[in-house]
């Protein structure tokens, strides 16, 4: 059955909870008001025998506020730094308001490298399967006291989307500021339209005027995106606020709390591994294709063969993520290629029985296989 309603949620047993920093601090430190009423309530409801996993910000903020320093323009050294001072305060505020209730919270830190790894990310799902079976309440957040630029998250709404084939939750709840999602940002306009639900859309389709709070590097948008993200992969998410009382229990009730961002129909849903080689991992590099062969795999969902192979850039390897684009430039796919740069280089633009004489080994003959692609049409891009 497609047709997703509210009531639909009530029987979601295992939950993925984003709380960003905005809602977890009080400017002054933790706000620890928020941390105990919510593990409160995840207790109370574990008790009742649903799962949860939390994606927790605050380590940096709680750091802050341990330093005493104010001024938001932080180097990212320093940022580092504050995010291994804060980590401590945060995840024991979460180990003592669980334990209260006999529950054992327990830390994972994540890099974007991590995810970036098919061995590491496959790794990660089963130490939240473990977890999971051993009953306790993972705390997720990024590893900021090792992340540079280059490898940060967006921000901790898209880490919550990118662990979602990990933690294999039958809902996502992003927890904010707002009540939900506007249409315009509603402290400044008071008369902007609240979207209790939102169907069939593309994240980039939508945009609210919300930006980050001087905390976060999120905001609605990514929250959206986040979402989107989601629906994809057929699980529903409600974006709500963090103040509102017994919020989450609301929620898995089926009332009308919130933004509810319906699932894709299950037709045009995303595997777990496209979803990974769409979203997830980052191209390592790119080959660009003549027009015959984009045509193929545009309209005829072929493989890509080095015959049709014009371009290689970047240096990868076999098994890595790369880009497929046409020769205006244009990405057309991303897929997992069957050989290094090095190897593309020798046999593109060969007719797929040569390929192994050329190479001097046994190996496939296509350069992307269509198994391992996903097209950017298929995933709203």
């Amino acid at each position: 059955m497609d047709k997703f309603s509210r009531a639909q949620l009530s029987s979601c047993r295992r939950v993925l909870i984003k709380i960003g920093s905005q809602a977890l601090s009080t400017g002054l430190g933790l706000n620890n008001r928020m941390i105990e009423r919510l593990c409160d309530e995840l207790s109370l409801l574990r008790d009742q025998g649903r799962e949860f996993a939390l994606v927790s910000s605050g380590a940096i903020a709680q750091g802050k506020c341990i330093m005493k320093i104010a001024d938001p323009a932080i180097a990212l050294s320093k940022k580092q730094a504050l995010a291994a001072i804060g980590q401590g305060s945060l995840i024991r505020a979460y180990t003592d308001a669980f334990r209260r209730y006999g529950y054992t919270a327990a830390q994972i830190l994540i890099t974007r490298d991590d995810l970036d790894d098919r061995h590491r990310y496959l790794n990660i799902r089963n130490t939240f399967t473990a977890l999971f079976e051993l009953g306790a309440i993972p705390i997720v957040n990024e590893n900021d006291t090792v992340s540079v630029d280059e490898i940060q998250f967006t921000d901790n709404d898209m880490l919550s989307a990118m662990i979602i084939p990990l933690v294999e939750p039958h809902a996502l709840i992003i927890l904010t500021d707002t009540e939900g999602v506007y249409l315009d940002d509603p402290r400044a306009n008071p008369e902007a339209q609240f979207l209790s639900e939102i169907r069939d859309f593309k994240a980039k389709e939508i945009r609210t005027s919300g930006g980050a709070g001087a905390l976060g590097r999120g905001g609605m948008e990514s929250k959206i995106k986040a979402a989107s993200h989601a629906s994809m992969l057929g699980i529903p998410t409600v974006i709500a606020s963090a103040y509102t009382p017994n919020v989450i229990s609301r929620v898995l009730r089926g009332e009308v709390v919130g933004t509810l961002v319906h699932p894709r129909k299950r037709s045009s849903r995303l595997k777990q591994k496209d979803h990974w080689i769409s979203f997830v991992t980052r191209p390592k590099g790119r080959v660009v294709v003549d027009r015959g062969a984009a045509k193929a795999i545009l309209d005829n969902g072929r493989s890509l063969l080095p015959v049709g192979v014009v371009g290689v850039e970047g240096m990868f390897r076999a098994g890595d993520p790369i880009e497929i684009a046409d020769r205006p430039g244009e990405v057309i796919a991303v897929g997992l290629s069957n050989f290094s740069n090095e190897e593309i280089l020798k046999v593109k633009g060969a007719n797929s029985s040569q390929v192994c004489s050329i190479l001097e080994k046994e190996c496939d003959e296509e350069v992307v296989h269509r198994n391992n692609m996903i097209l950017r049409k298929e995933t709203g891009q």
